[in-house]
């Protein structure tokens, strides 16, 4: 892979790491220097001149640090005759802003897309877009990895231990957003059901769970969505999974914000990949390294 080099900034280096080694494409080296006043520069140290290069970097909190430090990056790169530059983002910040809700509101989503087209880049691969509709807003070759198979191979290793039968199993979408995902799941598991509940947020940060469709007693539950930020959405699932009678719940997503300390509460086991690196008491971790090596590769 001489013609390929690997770059990793400030919110993804672990997984990086684990791509390089993956996919045996070396890592790039750079400089990152911050200035008194918080203006900071980036300098490649590596050479680059007619490679493509790949940077992998979760546009995560800080969601306008991480994106900056991408775009100065692709600047450098362009500057010392890298032949293209691909942006990885495990996790793309924005996400949930991806239309206008109110009168006055920018498409942030749409943003970050201008800017990294912007910046040069020409082609973005991802991890569980929260909507499909964000891929509207780049002109350039956006890839979009499903990881379902990843952690559907995890949970038949698990209940397969448990001796939980798949009749036994209801793959539960916490809302309409996510059933798409729920469906993919559960087609590794054939004769499993289904549990659907409807939400409204009244406002940002805030879920208030309305109705939940299905038949859950005295059977495992597993939640499947894409990012647990407040978890407000996932707490109220639970207690009225528990209420009709859920006799375990397990709890799955993508992408593992957390922000403000938020938890999950009363779930048998919590797993989310490590599209953020960030380390959650109680929370189970599985790698999407090779899912984005073999992307890349495939490239």
């Amino acid at each position: 892979m001489k013609d390929k080099i690997i770059f990793s900034i400030s919110s993804s280096k672990l997984l990086a790491k684990e791509v390089s080694e993956l996919s045996k494409i070396p890592l790039g080296k750079i400089d990152i220097k911050h200035f008194s006043d918080g203006e900071m520069i980036i300098q490649c140290l590596s050479k680059v001149e007619g490679k493509d290069a790949i940077i992998i970097q979760s546009t995560s909190s800080p969601m306008p640090e991480s994106l900056f430090e991408i775009a100065m990056l692709c600047d450098a790169l362009k500057n010392v005759g890298v032949h293209s530059i691909s942006v990885v983002l495990p996790y793309f910040g924005c996400s949930r802003q991806d239309r206008i809700s109110y009168d006055g509101e920018p498409i942030s989503s749409r943003v970050v897309a201008n800017i990294l087209e912007a910046s040069g880049v020409t082609k973005v691969i991802t991890v569980d877009l929260h909507t499909e509709e964000i891929e509207k807003y780049f002109g350039v070759k956006i890839i979009d990895l499903k990881p379902f198979e990843l952690y559907s191979n995890y949970y038949i290793n698990l209940f397969k231990k448990l001796n939980v039968k798949n009749e036994n199993i209801v793959i539960v979408t916490p809302d309409h957003g996510s059933n798409n995902r729920a469906e993919e799941m559960a087609k590794h598991f054939p004769g499993c059901s289904a549990g659907y509940f409807e939400k409204f947020r009244p406002k940002p940060n805030e879920s208030e769970i309305l109705n939940f469709s299905g038949d859950v007693k005295d059977k495992v539950s597993l939640i499947v969505d894409d990012i647990f930020d407040t978890c407000g959405t996932i707490n109220n699932a639970i207690k009225v999974l528990r209420k009709k009678g859920s006799k375990d719940i397990y709890v799955c997503g993508t992408h593992g914000v957390f922000s403000k300390n938020n938890r999950i509460k009363n779930a048998r086991e919590i797993l989310v990949s490590n599209t953020i690196e960030k380390t959650v008491k109680g929370v189970k971790t599985i790698s999407v390294s090779k899912l984005i090596s073999d992307a890349i590769l495939s490239e």
